[in-house]
């Protein structure tokens, strides 16, 4: 059975590069979002693999280069559809929304806010196809392009610069939170209520709207060095290849820790004022490259100080029992700046 992407057949055993175009810029170069295509040997799935739909978290792109570089498409059975930078201009920006929207758009500038980057209701009357955003019209060639071409997906996220994530998210029909699983990262996270609308929503959603099942890694954060980073990588390089042996695209079974942990409430803190954060917390105590850290309620974990008069302003605390998945280091932060997110023990359990 032949596969087509982008108007090309792909003979078994190919490697090709491709280049969607979105857009001139006003720079003059063409907006493109580059898609790798590794065809195996062998017929079987189609996984998708996805980063930088948030140009933040940067470094998730070198887990799909580890993944282009390495994966033999003789040992292959199926084909991979790698979308490193989703959001280019996001990306060249190092921003997470799309920088410099047109003032006019009343569109979203978080790109994984806005699949299938299409209307399907009337804006101020009008239902134009190219009345939308750049954000949205990046995200609808991704919507009609790439993501029905899957029947798998991955869309590897991450935290900013001077904070670290680890969790797992998962659309919620049993093949996703079986991919969840296998990947391996050790804690998943299926939480109450929900971003997006029926409208619009994020990448996975839409996918799960076509019956694509997809799961979520957020690993890692920027700024943390090359030791952080490189741990990051490998964590996401094997939980990828633990998928492709569930789905039966590599030979082997799945490397999984003895237990994962799955939890549904994950209270955040957010400093609520501005000044100088002084972290009792590092990046790695999120659960890379050592086990996670284990927190009490009411444990002191940073203090922020007024850099002008050199008052302590406020204490951040654990605000229950659980473990650390998300944390900021020492620096400064805003009014309202996320500096904890913990996986509450509350209705939570170990899984194996």
């Amino acid at each position: 059975m032949s596969f087509i992407f982008n108007g090309q057949t792909h003979e078994k055993g190919s490697r090709t590069y491709h280049r969607l175009e979105i857009a001139p810029m006003l720079d003059g170069n063409a907006l493109h979002i580059p898609v790798h295509v590794i065809r195996g040997e062998e017929e079987g799935p189609v996984l998708g693999l996805f980063a930088n739909i948030h140009g933040t978290e940067y470094y998730q792109n070198r887990i799909l280069r580890s993944l282009a570089v390495e994966t033999n498409p003789d040992d292959l059975c199926g084909t991979l559809l790698i979308a490193p930078v989703a959001n280019p201009y996001s990306f060249s920006h190092m921003s997470r929304q799309t920088p410099n929207p047109p003032e006019e758009t009343v569109d979203f500038a978080n790109m994984n806010r806005v699949f299938p980057g299409k209307r399907t209701v009337p804006l101020f009357g009008s239902m134009d196809p190219n009345d939308v955003s750049l954000t949205m019209k990046i995200a609808a060639r991704i919507s009609d392009e790439i993501v029905p071409k899957c029947t798998h997906i991955l869309d590897y996220h991450g935290q900013m610069r001077g904070m670290a994530l680890k969790k797992m998210l998962f659309n919620l029909d049993p093949p996703s939170k079986e991919m969840a699983r296998v990947f391996g990262l050790g804690i998943l996270h299926d939480p109450p209520g929900s971003i997006g609308s029926s409208t619009f929503m994020p990448m996975t959603r839409y996918a799960g709207t076509l019956g694509i099942p997809s799961a979520v890694p957020e690993l890692g954060g920027g700024g943390h060095g090359e030791k952080f980073e490189g741990e990051c990588e490998k964590t996401g390089v094997k939980g990828t290849r633990n998928v492709m042996k569930h789905l039966g695209m590599l030979e082997g079974e799945p490397e999984l820790p003895e237990k994962q942990f799955y939890f549904v409430h994950a209270p955040h803190v957010r400093s609520t004022v501005g000044g100088y954060f002084l972290s009792d917390m590092e990046a790695a105590d999120v659960g890379i490259g050592k086990k996670s850290r284990e927190v009490s309620k009411g444990e002191v974990l940073g203090t922020v100080y007024s850099p002008y008069t050199f008052d302590e302003l406020e204490q951040i605390t654990s605000p229950c029992d659980g473990i650390i998945y998300a944390c900021r280091v020492s620096g400064l932060v805003n009014p309202q700046s996320e500096v904890l997110a913990v996986a509450d023990y509350r209705e939570s359990k170990w899984i194996e």
